[in-house]
């Protein structure tokens, strides 16, 4: 059919064969009686069609099946269908394919209708979705088939993509979690019939966050692909390597002997991140903690649960480039954070978050300016947490927004109720800062407070000035335009602190604890802090002494020029009273401790209630010594850092 009828009778060299006589007798009917129709519509059908005997040989096929298999119409005349199957495919044969009930016995390739793929002359794939037609004589019983073969591998390949996208980090371009449950059973289930067993090799990038934070997330998500090549070109063809989300990657390896082999894998890793990455002109040196978990009779959710054990020994007490290795079930303190994290997600829904407040004083008279509003849990079996006890819950559940925002709009709507002259001081990590809406956050914070943006300061530490993106630096813009100033916190205790005061439109610096520390006893810090003193007036800055705890120290740093100063000499965090207990306290005069609350030692005098209140002018004031047992002071990325006792 694909070439026209004779005009004289065909005259063969040589006698017939059948498959020869077959197509002349094929040929002869479609050109009898209606065959002519037959033949146009068949040569001019949009789609690839055969005509194809019963035992699955080709006898005429269609212009658009030989375009669409790079054979022609002599190419395929005579061949079996099979010549078009993929090699990578199973044999049709081994299908157990059966005619439907009523059809004659037929090959097997011509039964197998549905999506297929197929291999074009060239070698190319190609996917179609078959079906097949049996052409019958007067007399019912079945003469040719007619294949049809429908061209989707467009749609295919888009499908293809899709899956691939689905079960692909967009970023590293490594599989993902969801990939990463298939590739763990498909291992899991070969180690159990060779007899070895799958390993996981769990990697955390220490102080990632810092460096994300410092930088900003381009640079991050570069740092990131960097780690993922090295992972990708130091593993064995057998092994996967995961990105899991954040800055978390996993291992995969099959065929593990045991520990030793799995260590060794381990250890090559850790040592070709150990190289200096550089982003952005800059070098970055990396470590990682790991966690290392092997295994063969157990499910994959099982053995990723291991791992996740092992990595958490090797980040406790904030510990770098460790090694550890699972040796049992969930431990307690797993199943301790596991529960943790799963109660701070519905701590702000249940109102169990509290902020206290430290004092803030001028020196000279001890008289009251403001506070520091620091966060804190009121967990319902665990009693009062610090910062310290559930930052890495609010890290790991990417909840340190949240809480920020919830910090920025109940710290201002507390210091609304103040006198005009005191201020609030607010912690803002530097993530919270270069997120999209932050500006907005805090004009709508001040709107709904109706406190006046003079009264707000922002504190932020020196890396967040010094490395600064350009989208911190935009919503710095936004609210200090505002009339919101903005606070160093932590100065001098890294980077270039003098190329940050450069970077922000900077109101205060904070002098840090660790240098106050040691200011009466130490020469060499008295001399730095003299200098920071000396930087912080020259340049027109307010400067506040962190983490004061006796009087020698205050009195060093009135005689030097500090005008400000936060400390346990003067107060520690504590929840303020409410405007009604501050009322019942000016008409009764009742105790100071009686007005604080049980925060307060018995032994301890208190001259005056710790409540901001209008000074009489000229008329000092001296603040309360709260005290409480709750640990760590401050809020998010820097302040897990700071001592226990600070």
């Amino acid at each position: 059919m694909s070439l026209p009828a004779p005009e004289s009778p065909w005259q063969p060299d040589s006698p017939p064969t059948a498959a020869a006589r077959q197509r002349m007798r094929a040929i002869d009917t479609l050109l009898a009686d209606r065959g002519q129709l037959f033949q146009a519509l068949f040569l001019s059908a949009p789609i690839a069609k055969a005509l194809v005997d019963l035992d699955g040989h080709v006898l005429v096929a269609n212009p658009v099946m030989c375009a669409l298999t790079g054979r022609s119409a002599d190419e395929l005349a005579g061949r079996h269908v099979d010549l078009l199957a993929h090699p990578d495919d199973p044999p049709v044969g081994d299908l157990g394919l059966e005619p439907a009930p009523g059809e004659p016995a037929l090959d097997p390739s011509l039964l197998l209708d549905g999506e297929r793929r197929l291999r074009r002359s060239d070698g190319t794939e190609l996917w179609v979705v078959q079906a097949h037609e049996i052409v019958r004589h007067n007399n019912g019983a079945p003469q040719f088939v007619v294949l049809s073969l429908v061209d989707v591998t467009d749609r295919r390949r888009a499908e293809d993509d899709l899956v691939r996208r689905a079960f692909t980090d967009p970023l590293t371009g490594l599989p993902n979690r969801r990939a990463l449950t298939d590739r763990l059973r498909h291992a899991v289930a070969l180690s159990r019939r060779r007899g070895l067993q799958v390993g996981l090799v769990h990697l955390n990038i220490d102080r990632f966050r810092a460096v994300n934070d410092a930088l900003g997330h381009e640079a991050g998500d570069m740092l990131l692909s960097q780690v993922a090549d090295r992972l990708r070109w130091s593993t064995r063809v057998e092994d996967t390597a995961v990105r899991l989300g954040a800055d978390e990657f996993l291992v995969v390896a099959e065929d593990v002997e045991d520990l030793e082999g799995l260590r060794a894998l381990a250890e090559r890793l850790l040592s070709v991140l150990d190289e200096p990455f550089v982003v952005l002109d800059r070098e970055i040196t990396l470590s990682a903690s790991v966690g290392l978990t092997l295994g063969s009779d157990m499910t994959p959710d099982d053995l990723l649960r291991q791992a996740q054990s092992a990595l958490n020994r090797a980040k406790v007490d904030g510990s770098r480039a460790r090694v550890e290795v699972h040796e049992g079930a969930l431990s307690d303190s797993d199943v301790d954070a596991l529960q943790l994290e799963v109660d701070l997600r519905h701590a702000l829904d249940n109102d169990e978050l509290r902020l206290f407040y430290q004092p803030i004083v001028h020196l000279a008279d001890e008289s009251l300016l403001g506070y520091e509003a620091l966060i804190r849990w009121q967990h319902p079996t665990r009693g009062l947490l610090p910062p310290g006890a559930f930052l890495d819950a609010a890290e790991n559940n990417r909840l340190t927004s949240k809480l920020g925002a919830w910090v920025l709009r109940r710290a201002c709507n507390d210091a609304a109720t103040w006198p005009d002259e005191l201020r609030v001081h607010v912690n803002v990590s530097a993530r919270h800062l270069a997120e999209d809406g932050f500006s907005e956050l805090v004009a709508a914070a001040l709107e709904e407070s109706g406190l006046d943006p003079s009264r707000l300061e922002l504190e932020i530490t020196e890396s967040t000035a010094l490395f600064a993106a350009e989208a911190t630096l935009h919503s710095v813009a936004v609210v200090t335009d505002q009339g919101v100033t903005l606070a160093l916190d932590d100065f001098g205790t890294g980077y270039s602190a003098i190329t940050a005061l450069h970077r922000l439109p900077i109101h205060t610096l904070k002098i840090d604890r660790s240098f106050v520390a040691d200011v009466v006893a130490e020469p060499a810090t008295a001399a730095l802090v003299q200098g920071l003193l000396q930087l912080g007036r020259g340049m027109g800055l307010q400067v506040i002494a962190e983490g004061i705890e006796d009087l020698d120290q205050a009195a060093w740093l009135l005689d030097h020029g500090c005008a400000m100063a936060q400390g346990y000499a003067f107060g520690r965090p504590a929840p303020l009273p409410s405007p009604a207990d501050v009322l019942i306290g000016e008409v009764t005069d009742t105790p100071a401790e009686d007005v604080a609350g049980p925060l307060l030692p018995d032994a301890l005098e208190i001259p005056v209630v710790p409540q901001p209140r209008p000074a009489m002018p000229g008329t000092p004031r001296r603040v309360v010594l709260a005290t409480d047992d709750t640990g760590k002071f401050g809020l998010f990325d820097h302040l897990a850092d700071e001592p226990e006792d600070s």
